[in-house]
């Protein structure tokens, strides 16, 4: 796969050639770089097999927001990544209505960069196949009408033949009849099918409007509650387990997460390893989002006790305590990707929760200062101080009891 990456860091392009050059080596990717986005249009004009773009935001002469728009405006097929030092809510939400797929801030974690990364290939391989599967089925149904045409025609121009073999063709019509009404109800079937992936992939409203108008906008929540959660030296337990056995730990411990947090109409958002987010307050935004998230984390740890004193695998040879975070304030959410939808969700309100979580303990729920705030009358809190946070400076945290 051919790879636009654009940005006016000269060192940037010896990071991702050292970075992927086994990919690189093996053909998997082939790198084009470009300083601003005026080189950029350029290079997609030069390498029309381009199928992805990765972008800074500010660069001399076109910023990367600007090469979004053109190359939206001149409807060349790729995807892009938005690449930025400036992750403001404003740029993201620029960025994803311009039609970026993900946003990613430096410094880079290559780590997850790596992850986004293969995640927007997988997506644009899948659009490839889904338009080619369309082309396909296109001309088959294309070849099917010429054929019913003659089929037509000869009958026509043979009356008498269509006369003497009426009986026949009746038989035939009815075949046909049942035939095309096995496969309506198959198509409805298959329908319903959709219907219900759509609504396990995203929330029923983003899935209506999806359905309706074939697209959905982001949008800007002034008051979400999220929440991270994370396993205790998962990497060391992962590494004296099964394979069999780690997932079916992990699938165990996440399908009761779901089950907890369906009864507080919470949304899950995604995992990441052994890492669990969720939010409430959205797509349908409420007043009760912060008690419907603290009431899930505490069924959720009252959950890993019975789970790990009842587990086979506990100790050593299994899960351990579960870490939770939670934080309260704006986000941006919506649906990334074009034929494989995701709903996520960005903003600084998301970075602080998963600090409430890498800075809580095992065992225990870790809530900042503002969630604090929304629910300190129904719940007992214990509270731990200010305490300083890489990138985010000294943060009110409060164990709830």
């Amino acid at each position: 796969m051919k790879i636009l990456a654009v940005d006016d860091e000269p060192d940037m392009e010896a990071l991702i050639s050292q970075r992927f050059r086994k990919q690189i080596k093996e053909n998997k990717f082939e790198f084009v770089f470009a300083r601003n986005g005026n080189e950029a249009l350029e290079k997609l004009e030069e390498h029309s097999e381009i199928a992805l773009v990765l972008t800074d935001i500010n660069m001399p002469g076109m910023d990367g927001l600007t090469l979004l728009s053109k190359i939206k405006e001149k409807k060349i097929p790729v995807q892009s990544l938005v690449i930025s030092a400036y992750g403001d809510l404003k740029n993201i939400r620029t960025a994803m209505n311009q039609g970026a797929f993900d946003f990613l801030i430096k410094p880079i974690d290559f780590q997850d960069f790596e992850i986004t990364l293969n995640k927007t290939i997988e997506n644009v391989l899948f659009v490839a196949k889904s338009l080619q599967n369309e082309i396909q089925l296109n001309q088959e149904i294309a070849e099917k009408l010429i054929a019913q045409e003659e089929l037509l025609l000869q009958l026509k121009e043979n009356a008498s033949i269509i006369s003497q073999q009426n009986v026949m063709l009746e038989a035939k019509v009815q075949e046909r009849t049942q035939e095309l009404l096995l496969k309506n109800e198959i198509i409805s079937q298959e329908r319903d099918k959709s219907d219900k992936l759509l609504l396990n992939i995203l929330p029923f409203e983003i899935a209506q409007e999806l359905k309706e108008f074939g697209t959905t906008q982001a949008k800007h929540f002034d008051e979400v509650t999220v929440m991270f959660t994370d396993f205790k030296d998962f990497t060391k337990i992962a590494a004296l387990m099964t394979p069999e056995a780690l997932v079916a730990e992990i699938d165990t411990c996440f399908k009761a997460f779901d089950e907890i947090i369906n009864k507080y109409q919470i949304e899950k958002i995604k995992t990441i390893g052994d890492s669990y987010m969720v939010a409430a307050g959205l797509p349908m935004a409420n007043k009760t989002h912060a008690f419907d998230i603290i009431n899930a984390a505490k069924e959720i740890q009252l959950f890993m006790q019975e789970h790990i004193k009842s587990n086979e695998y506990a100790g050593v040879n299994g899960l351990g305590q579960l870490r939770i975070g939670v934080h309260t304030g704006p986000i941006v959410a919506g649906v990334v990707g074009i034929k494989k939808f995701a709903y996520d969700i960005w903003g600084d309100a998301v970075n602080i929760a998963s600090r409430m979580e890498s800075y809580g303990e095992p065992g225990k729920i870790n809530i900042s200062g503002t969630t604090y705030a929304l629910v300190q009358e129904q719940f007992n809190c214990s509270y731990r101080g200010e305490i300083a946070v890489k990138n985010k400076g000294d943060i009110g945290m409060y164990f709830v009891d």
